[in-house]
Formats: C-alpha cells, sequence, structure tokens
C-alpha cells in the first residue's frame, strides 16, 4: 500500500490506498455471528460423587468457530443445557486453541465421556499455551425434572486458532461435591467471527 497525498484548497490530506476504513458501524455490520451446539455427555463412573478439580468432560471440539484456519473470534455468550439425568451443580469449562487429550494420573490416554482423576497432562506447557479463557457455572437452573439451563452474557473472550484449523477446544472441571449422574449437556456457544 502507498501512501497518496492531495492537496486541495490549501489543506492536505492523506489517503492511504489499497484499503477502506471502516466505521465501527460498517465494521459490525461486516462481523458474522454464529451459534455452535457442542454436545458433551458428563460422566463420573465412581457412583455420580462430584469431586472439586475432577474432570467433567474431555477435551472436545467447537468445529468451525473462526471464519478462517488461524482465523479469530469473540466469543460472546454460553449457554448450558443440560437434559435427562439433570446436572445442576457448579462446573467451569476451559477454552483453549489446542487439542492435546488429557490424560488421567496415571500417565494414560483417556477415552470415553469423562474421568473421575483430576486433570493431569502429558505437555502442560502446550496446553497451557492454548488457554483461551474459563468461563464459570456457578450453577445451572432447574426447568424441570428433566433440564436445567444456565447462561453466560456478554463474556467478549477474544479466541484465536491455530494456524491449521478453524476449530477452538473446550474442556469441564467439576467444581461442586454434589452428585454427577451420566446426563446429556449441550453447550451453545455464541462468536463474533472476524
Amino acid at each position: 500500500m502507498s501512501d497518496l497525498t492531495i492537496t486541495q484548497a490549501g489543506v492536505t490530506g492523506s489517503k492511504v490506498s489499497g484499503g477502506e476504513f471502516l466505521s465501527g458501524a460498517k465494521k459490525l455490520n461486516q462481523m458474522k455471528i454464529d451459534l455452535i451446539d457442542v454436545a458433551i455427555s458428563p460422566d463420573v463412573s465412581n457412583g455420580g460423587a462430584g469431586t472439586i478439580g475432577d474432570l467433567l468432560f474431555l477435551v472436545t471440539e467447537i468445529p468451525n468457530a473462526v471464519a478462517v484456519k488461524g482465523g479469530s473470534a469473540i466469543l460472546q455468550s454460553v449457554v448450558a443445557m443440560s437434559s435427562g439425568t439433570v446436572v445442576t451443580g457448579a462446573f467451569d469449562i476451559v477454552l483453549t486453541s489446542d487439542s492435546t487429550a488429557l490424560v488421567d494420573e496415571s500417565g494414560n490416554a483417556e477415552t470415553g465421556d469423562a474421568v473421575t482423576a483430576s486433570p493431569d497432562i502429558d505437555s502442560p506447557a502446550t496446553v497451557i499455551d492454548g488457554t483461551l479463557g474459563i468461563v464459570s457455572f456457578p450453577s445451572l437452573t432447574t426447568v424441570s425434572t428433566l433440564a436445567a439451563v444456565g447462561s453466560k452474557q456478554n463474556i467478549g473472550m477474544v479466541c484465536k486458532a491455530a494456524a491449521d484449523t478453524r476449530s477452538l477446544y473446550v474442556w469441564g472441571i467439576v467444581q461442586n461435591t454434589t452428585d454427577y449422574a451420566e446426563g446429556d449437556m449441550v453447550l451453545r456457544f455464541g462468536f463474533v467471527q472476524d
């Protein structure tokens, strides 16, 4: 790009050629807004008793969270919907750009929906470097005997995907001692994509 200088009526102004300055309103109108549902299945196999710090669910992909490979987005909202055997206790979700699997305390890669051990990571520096932020849910609101819902709005978390993907990733941490019997949960992420 080059600068073009124009003098008109004694006033000199510059314009950067090859680009256009977008006002805030015009830029906002060009942004893509997307809701992405991710199904997770909390499963604590030790009878459902939760322990603070246990994994609620393993690293799960949020597909197409950004518009282009290596792109960025702003996480604006998250809605958690629990059904079946309802999960209502406190939990955190950790967003990351890294798909590194969490492993159990014996160093074995975990399979299935979740585990009953605290997160233990083969290469913690890699996972920490990819961490984008944490969203905490103090509880979900029971709306019937078979459903509970909670939401976080106006988060404003800046997220950036790894260079070779449009996906982000999420995993969960138990933050209470109530029972986590097997149930189904959907996390609905609201992104403003660049």
